[in-house]
This record gives structure tokens, sequence and C-alpha cells, in this order.
């Protein structure tokens, strides 16, 4: 009996031995098979893999807050939802290299196929590690923009530039009727820094005098011409003359610009105007309609 004992101990140990040997290669071949199923899948097929499925749930949550308005959208995912116009996304594509933004964040262009159209968003992937049950596990959080429009540089807006005549009342010159019709440039220049607020201006046909006026119905002036502009200049080209007296000098450079009235040529004109005794000068670009 004893040794019929000792023979069963023996035949189970033996047994135990064999099962605890298969277990052991069972789950070998287990991690052998893992690691090779890992080897076989890229680290973007991986990452397209885990965006698809993150985007789905997004489109599925945003067709619940489209059905049901008083479902609390997640701020994370809302700047994603006006790019969103399908209900079922196909398939994501990353179109572009890993970018690192920080030790533990990365960025990839990604381009989405929804059934009727394709958009490109940018997805961010986040990896942290952390320690569960004594083990470090590694995890991943994935969160998505809409692609930035491209921004293209523009020449800056010159607003020095006047954008239109300055307008006058002829009620405001003292000006004869027969001075304003020998006038073949006629306008006003803002002074807002002066006592009189306004200076009109008139240059005569005869290429000899001016005209001024400082300020509403008051006293006007003719100044003669010192340097004229040339006399063989084309209608409408540019021109420059200086006219000058005891008392006052104006200086005018005048450049062609978009004809704005019919039948007269617009100018953007540098008016300089000078009170010789006091020294106070006025200088002003303006655009005005003259004849010639």
């Amino acid at each position: 009996m004893r040794i019929q004992f000792l023979y069963i101990v023996g035949l189970l140990v033996c047994i135990g031995c064999a099962n605890n040997s298969s277990k052991e290669a069972e789950s070998d071949t287990e991690v052998l098979k893992t690691e090779e199923e890992t080897s076989l899948v890229s680290e973007e097929e991986a990452y397209s893999i885990l965006i698809l499925q993150k985007l789905k749930e997004i489109v599925d949550k945003k067709v619940l807050a489209d059905t049901h308005p008083d479902f609390d959208i997640d701020p994370s995912i809302q700047s994603l939802y006006p790019a969103i116009t399908d209900t079922k996304v196909k398939e994501v594509h990353l179109i572009s290299p890993f970018e690192i933004v920080s030790d533990s964040v990365k960025s990839v262009k990604t381009k989405v196929v929804y059934e009727t159209k394709t958009d490109t968003i940018i997805t961010y992937i986040k990896t942290s590690e952390m320690m569960v049950d004594g083990e470090q596990l590694k995890t991943t959080k994935m969160s998505f923009t809409p692609q930035l429009p491209k921004i293209t540089s523009k020449k800056p807006k010159d607003d020095s530039k006047p954008l239109h005549v300055e307008r006058f009342s002829i009620r405001d010159l003292s000006f004869t009727w027969e001075e304003v019709n020998a006038c073949d440039c006629l306008f006003m220049i803002p002074a807002k820094n002066s006592s009189f607020k306004k200076l009109y201006f008139g240059r005569f046909k005869d290429n000899t005098t001016a005209i001024i006026q400082l300020g509403k119905n008051t006293e006007k002036y003719l100044i003669p011409i010192s340097k004229s502009r040339s006399p063989n200049r084309k209608n409408g080209a540019s021109w420059s003359e200086t006219y000058q007296s005891d008392t006052y000098k104006l200086s005018l450079t005048a450049k062609p610009t978009t004809n704005k009235v019919k039948g007269k040529h617009t100018y953007l004109i540098n008016f300089t105007f000078t009170d010789v005794s006091s020294k106070k000068v006025i200088q002003k670009e303006i655009l005005a309609n003259c004849k010639s």
C-alpha cells in the first residue's frame, strides 16, 4: 500500500509539472504574438487607428448635440464642430511629419475623409506614463483643431493718403466770379492747427499768379509765381510750382492719379504754405480736380 501511495503522488506531481510547462509555453506564445503584431503596425498606422476612433466618437457626440440642444457640448472639441457636416467618418490619413510641440506633445496634419467631403485638421497627441498596481503604463490623449487658414501678407493700407477731394462751398469764397472762372485748379486745404482753419487756393490759367484766402469769407491775396511748371508738359502730367510774395510762399507738387471727375484731371498734391514773417508752415497732401 505504501509503495502504491508513493506511486500515485509521483504521478500527480509529474502531471502538474507538465501542465505548468504547457501554460508557460502558451503564455510565451501570447507575448511573442503580441510583439510580432506590434512590429507589423507602424507608429503612423497605430495613431491613425486611434485618431479614427476618436473622431468617430466626436461625430457621434456632434449628432447627439444637434438632435438634443440641451446636451452639454464638450468644450475641448467644440471648436471642431463647425467643420463637421457629415455623420460618418470613413478614414483618416496623416499627411505631414510629426512636429514636436513639447516633451510630451506632438502634432500632425490629418486628412479626414467623410462620406461627402474631405477636410484637414490638426491632431495633437499627448503621451504620458503612469503607475498602476506597480506596473508602468503609457497613456495617449488626443485633441483636434481645424487647420488654421494660411496667412497672406497684405500691403498695409496707407492712411496718410487722402481718399477724396475736400469739399467746400462757393459761398465760403471772397473770390469774384471772374477770378473763379480764371482758375484751372481750385481747392481747399484743411488747416486745423491754424487760426483760420481752412485755406483756399486758386491757380490762374495764365500761369503767372495764384489767389489764396485764409479762412471763410476773409481777405484774398494774389501771389505771383516764382517758379513755374514746364511749358512742355502734357496735359494731365505731373507738375510742380512755387509762388511767393513778401508775405507768403506756396509750393505745390502734383502727381496724377485716378480721375474722379469727367473732363478734369485728379492730382495728388503735396501743398506747402509758409507765412514768411511768422515762419508758420502748413503742409498737407490732398486730392484736387484740375482742368489741366
